[in-house]
């Protein structure tokens, strides 16, 4: 089941971007967004259709569920627009989004360190 986090823009504005969050917790995230979160099991053309996410933000790992399975699904599903992976900080982080891009994505898909997620996405890392 996903569960949804709309976070109103002052004045009624619209939202800036549409995030659907795979699997993602301990992060908060802050701004002009909307903000949409769902268990891979959850993560279907349905849903896709429904929200039309500008982005999708996963996790590298987490319980059980690593990137390389959101990204597979999302290819599988035939999603075109924005990945971005949040990672613990590592030694080769290129060789990391590399390995991701090459899944199918290609440039679509960023993976930043937990630790430049307030800079990347307006949030804060708890």
């Amino acid at each position: 089941m996903s569960a949804r986090f709309p976070l109103v823009p002052p004045h009624g504005e619209r939202p800036a971007e549409r995030l659907l969050a795979i699997t993602l917790t301990g992060v908060a995230l802050s701004g002009l967004m909307e903000l949409v979160s769902t268990p891979l099991s959850g993560l279907t053309a349905a849903l896709l259709t429904e929200m039309r996410p500008d982005r999708i933000v996963t996790p590298l790992f987490s319980g059980g569920v690593d990137a390389t399975l959101v990204v597979e699904r999302l290819e599988a599903l035939n999603y075109r627009g924005a990945i971005t992976v949040i990672g613990p900080p590592l030694p080769r982080p290129a060789l990391v989004q590399a390995e991701l891009r090459a899944l199918g994505p290609g440039l679509r898909l960023t993976l930043i360190s937990r630790e430049d997620l307030p800079s990347q996405l307006g949030g804060k890392s708890r």
